[in-house]
C-alpha cells in the first residue's frame, strides 16, 4: 500500500492509544515486549552502530543505529522489505537495510535482551513471530543464548517465508533456573543493499507439563482457502439465514506444557435460540508438539432454521490429564439474520471484534470484502459502510459490486458526503449505499466494497476495520489500473440482501438495544437497555471469544463490574428473548 495514499487513523474513544494494535499477552508471560511505544527498546543491547554506504558500497563514514521501532509503511522501501501490515499500523522492532537512512554495512547485526534471572523459573519457553523472508539473499537469521558474560551459543536457524509473519516457538527449559540468561536475534544482509528482519510480540512464559489452550472459537475456519467459492467457510460475523449452508466452526488448539500432547480433538456445541446442537466432534491430532498451534476444524452437519445469536462453545481434549484446565475451552458467536434491521437486516458480515482503526486515504481506489453466496435468488441491495473519521465532508463514494474476478456487476449512484453523513461516522453509525439495479445473486463468490473518487475533489474516505483477515478476503485496489493489494484486517464494508424500508433508522442491532458507559471504563460501567422491559442476560468476552464475566439484566440499566479485568479491550454481548447484541468496552487503569 502506497503511504501517501493510505492513511491510517486509530480510533481514540475506543482503543488506548499506544495499544491500538498491540497483540494480546498472556498472564503467564513474565518477560515480554510488543514494541508499541518508543521506550520498548530500552535496555535491550542493539549491538554497534552500523556505516551508511552508497548504493556502490563506498562508507561515507556516518553511523546509525542497527535497529529501530516501526510500522510496515516504515519499513516497506519500494518493495525491498514489504513487511505485512499485519495487524494494521502494529509497531515492531527492525534490521532495516532498504529504507532511510540505510543502505548500511548489516553483515552481522544483534539485538540482545537485557539480562533475565530464570530463579525459579521451570518449562520456560520463547514465544515470539518474526518477519523473515530473506528475498535478496542475506545470510541466516538465528536466536542465540548466553548464560556467562560473553559466551553465545545457537538454538535455531530461522526459516524463510515469504510474505508473512510466522510464529516461533523456542524450548528453554534447558536454562531453567538460570540467573543471567539473555537471548539475542542474529541477522546478516549477506552483503546485499536491501532486505531486512523484523521481531515482534516477544514473550517469555514458564510451562506446566500437561497444558492444551484453546482460543479463538468461530463460524468458518481462519485458514481455509477463500478461492474455494461458495464453501461458506470464511469467518463471518453476521450471516443472512437465506444464505446459510451446513455449519463449520473450528478453534485453534495449542499445546502450551512442556510434553505431547496424544490424541487431541475437539468438541463444539452451539446454542441457538435456548437450544443446544450438538456435540459435534473434530478430527484427531495423533500427536501435538510443546508449542505447536493446529486449527482444529469440525463440519457438524448442522443448520440453523432460524434467525438468533448462535454461541459457539467449543472444548479441547487429550489424553492426558490437563495441569491447567482453565483455558481448555473458549466461546464465540455468530448472528443469523433475517429480514428488517432489527434482526441484522439481512446483511452479512466478516468483521470480528471492535473497531480497532481505519483505512483509507485519497486518490481514487476501492476497498472491498470477499462474499460467499451459496443459494440463488437473493437480490443485492446495497452496501453499509462504517467510515473512519478520517473521512472529510465532500468525499465522492459509491458502492460497488463485483464477481470473484472484480469485474462490476453493479454500482450505486455516486454520493458526496455531507454533514449528517459526518455526524453519522462521528457517532460510529454504518451509512447505506443502495446499489442501482439490485441484481439477483447466483451461487458464487463475489466482492462487495466502497470507492472513493475523485471527481469533484479529492477529499479522503477512511473506512473502519475490525479483527484479522486472511490473504484475498478483504482487499484495496488503487491507481489508474486498480492495483490490488490483500488487507490483514477486515474493512467494515456489509453486503445487505434486502432492500432498505423507508423511514427506518439505518443504525446496528446493537446500537438500538443497548448503550454502555463510561467507556473507556474503569471499574464499573453502566450497560442501558432501549427498552426497560426487557430479560435476559449479559456476558463480558475478551478478544479471543473467552468468558469473563456473565449475569443477569436488571430492568432498563444493569451494572457490570470490571474491576478483575487488567486493562484492555472487550466485549459486551446482550441476548434477550427476541434481540442480541454486542458492544465493545475498553478498560483503562
Amino acid at each position: 500500500m502506497k503511504e501517501l495514499k493510505l492513511g491510517l487513523i486509530a480510533f481514540a474513544c475506543l482503543i488506548l492509544t499506544g495499544q491500538a494494535m498491540a497483540q494480546p499477552k498472556a498472564a503467564a508471560c513474565f518477560f515480554s515486549n510488543d514494541f508499541e511505544e518508543l521506550e520498548d527498546l530500552t535496555g535491550w543491547d542493539l549491538g554497534p552502530d552500523v556505516e551508511r554506504r552508497t548504493p556502490e558500497g563506498e562508507g561515507l563514514g556516518i553511523f546509525v543505529p542497527a535497529w529501530t521501532l516501526g510500522n510496515a509503511a516504515a519499513a516497506n522501501a519500494d518493495g525491498y522489505f514489504p513487511v505485512t501490515d499485519s495487524p494494521i499500523d502494529n509497531r515492531f522492532a527492525m534490521a532495516n537495510d532498504a529504507a532511510d537512512p540505510c543502505n548500511c554495512d548489516m553483515a552481522d547485526v544483534r539485538l540482545t535482551s537485557p539480562l533475565i534471572d530464570l530463579s525459579g523459573r521451570t518449562g520456560v519457553a520463547l514465544e515470539c513471530r518474526v518477519f523473515n523472508e530473506n528475498t535478496f539473499s542475506a545470510g541466516p537469521t538465528v536466536i542465540e543464548v548466553s548464560t556467562v558474560e560473553g559466551e553465545w551459543s545457537t538454538l535455531i536457524t530461522l526459516s524463510d517465508i515469504q510474505d508473512q509473519w510466522q510464529p516461533v516457538f523456542v524450548d528453554l527449559s534447558a536454562f531453567d533456573g538460570a540467573a543471567n540468561f539473555r537471548f539475542r536475534f542474529r541477522w546478516s544482509d549477506g552483503g546485499a543493499w536491501a532486505g531486512g528482519f523484523a521481531v515482534d510480540d516477544i514473550c517469555l512464559r514458564g510451562r506446566t507439563t500437561n497444558d492444551l489452550v484453546v482460543s479463538d472459537a468461530q463460524l468458518g475456519v481462519s485458514n481455509a482457502s477463500i478461492f474455494e467459492t461458495g464453501d461458506q467457510r470464511l469467518v463471518y460475523r453476521q450471516l443472512p439465514l437465506t444464505q446459510v449452508a451446513p455449519v463449520t466452526v473450528s478453534a485453534m488448539v495449542k499445546n502450551g506444557g512442556t510434553a505431547v500432547l496424544d490424541q487431541v480433538r475437539a468438541s463444539a456445541i452451539i446454542t441457538l435460540n435456548g437450544i443446544d446442537h450438538g456435540p459435534f466432534l473434530s478430527d484427531t491430532i495423533d500427536m501435538l508438539q510443546p508449542g505447536e498451534q493446529r486449527t482444529l476444524s469440525i463440519a457438524t452437519g448442522w443448520q440453523p432454521d432460524a434467525p438468533g445469536t448462535a454461541t459457539i462453545s467449543i472444548a479441547g481434549s487429550a489424553v492426558q490429564a490437563d495441569d491447567a484446565p482453565e483455558d481448555d475451552s473458549a466461546i464465540g458467536n455468530v448472528q443469523f439474520t433475517a429480514d428488517g434491521w432489527d434482526n441484522g437486516y439481512s446483511a452479512m458480515s466478516c468483521d470480528r471484534g471492535p473497531t480497532t482503526a481505519s483505512i483509507g486515504g485519497s486518490g481514487g481506489f476501492i476497498i472491498s470484502n470477499r462474499m460467499e453466496i451459496v443459494s440463488s435468488g437473493d437480490q443485492a441491495a446495497g452496501v453499509s459502510v462504517t467510515y473512519g473519521t478520517g473521512t472529510q465532508n465532500g468525499a465522492v463514494v459509491r458502492a460497488i459490486l463485483m464477481d470473484a474476478n472484480f469485474s462490476t456487476i453493479d454500482t450505486s449512484t455516486r454520493r458526496t458526503l455531507e454533514q449528517a453523513d459526518m455526524d453519522a461516522i462521528w457517532n460510529g453509525l454504518p451509512i447505506f449505499e443502495s446499489f442501482a439495479n439490485h441484481p439477483a445473486l447466483e451461487p458464487g463468490d463475489y466482492h462487495v466494497g466502497i470507492q472513493q473518487l475523485t471527481s469533484g475533489g479529492d477529499q479522503p474516505v477512511h473506512v473502519a476495520v475490525a479483527g484479522p483477515s486472511s490473504g484475498g478476503r478483504s482487499v484495496i485496489q488503487e491507481g489508474i489500473g486498480f492495483t490490488l493489494d490483500y488487507l490483514y484486517s477486515t474493512p467494515m464494508v456489509r453486503l445487505h440482501l434486502a432492500t432498505v424500508p423507508v423511514g427506518v433508522d439505518a443504525r446496528t442491532n446493537s446500537e438500538q438495544l443497548l448503550h454502555l458507559f463510561p467507556n473507556p471504563a474503569n471499574d464499573v460501567v453502566v450497560l442501558q437497555l432501549r427498552d426497560a422491559n426487557r430479560a435476559g442476560r449479559w456476558r463480558v468476552l475478551d478478544i479471543s471469544g473467552r468468558m469473563q464475566a456473565e449475569g443477569t439484566l436488571q430492568g432498563p440499566s444493569t451494572m457490570i463490574d470490571l474491576g478483575a479485568l487488567p486493562s484492555g479491550t472487550y466485549i459486551v454481548t446482550v441476548e434477550t428473548e427476541d434481540r442480541v447484541g454486542s458492544i465493545p468496552v475498553v478498560v483503562a487503569r
